[in-house]
């Protein structure tokens, strides 16, 4: 397949995403919202078990591990976006038919998003073991007094956190266009996570900001405003398929 170049965009182009993004969720907002609050439920059942465990601080892991997670999810909204476009039907069906769509090449950038998962959680859990011990319960109360000042709570998530954005960021560079090309099929696995690269550092200064955007708004709505979480990842889901549009327009 011959080489994608990817277009040059600046830093504004981020509120047009956003905007987009917006607009296709207002045209399936029930379907949209209720596809995104099973992986909410879900999220909130991880919580739960973590807290439940006395392993209180691991929740800020989980939170930042669906950075990890969270492009390997975007196939269902391309597909809904798509059909919209069309100005055809969809369904809640629609979004799990997306997976249907998914060449092998993806399965493969999804496997590799799940490994550095796991990797992350590790991680975060010797960490955890170093700071708290590994017999030592912390609970919710515990875990708030910590985040108050008192112990090793905001050291432990500051050395943490380095790792998680580390793997974020590879994860970023190499899947956020490399999901899209290859759900579309326009290049194979090499070539997508090379045009993927390419496009994040031919236009640094506006990936990065839609970066720290994805970032911010996740890691907050997952800790803080899990009931929003319905609304604001599939909005940010479908601003990404079209960042992907204008950087790699057909």
């Amino acid at each position: 397949m011959s080489a994608l170049t990817p277009n040059v965009v600046g830093i504004l182009s981020l509120r047009r995403w956003l905007r987009e993004g917006w607009q296709v969720f207002v045209q399936a907002k029930g379907l949209s919202a209720a596809y995104a609050g099973i992986f909410a439920l879900l999220g909130f059942i991880q919580f739960f078990a973590v807290i439940v465990a006395g392993l209180t601080p691991l929740v800020v892991a989980l939170a930042g591990g669906f950075m990890l997670l969270g492009p390997a999810l975007l196939c269902g909204f391309f597909n809904v976006a798509d059909h919209l476009e069309r100005r055809e039907h969809v369904s809640l069906g629609h979004f799990f038919a997306g997976f249907g769509l998914v060449p092998p090449a993806l399965w493969v950038v999804a496997l590799i998003e799940m490994f550095l998962f796991l990797i992350w959680l590790t991680d975060a859990g010797v960490v955890y073991g170093l700071y708290f011990g590994v017999t030592r319960e912390m609970g919710l109360p515990e875990f708030l007094a910590g985040l108050a000042g008192e112990g090793d709570t905001w050291s432990y998530l500051f050395f943490s956190g380095l790792m998680g954005t580390l793997l974020a960021f590879i994860i970023y560079t190499t899947s956020a266009f490399a999901v899209p090309l290859l759900y579309y099929r326009r290049a194979n696995l090499a070539g997508a996570v090379s045009a993927s690269v390419r496009a994040i550092f031919s236009n640094f200064p506006a990936m990065l900001g839609w970066g720290v955007v994805l970032s911010v708004a996740m890691f907050t709505v997952i800790l803080f405003l899990l009931p929003m979480f319905p609304v604001v990842f599939p909005v940010l889901a479908y601003a990404s398929r079209q960042a992907y549009r204008e950087i790699f327009p057909v």
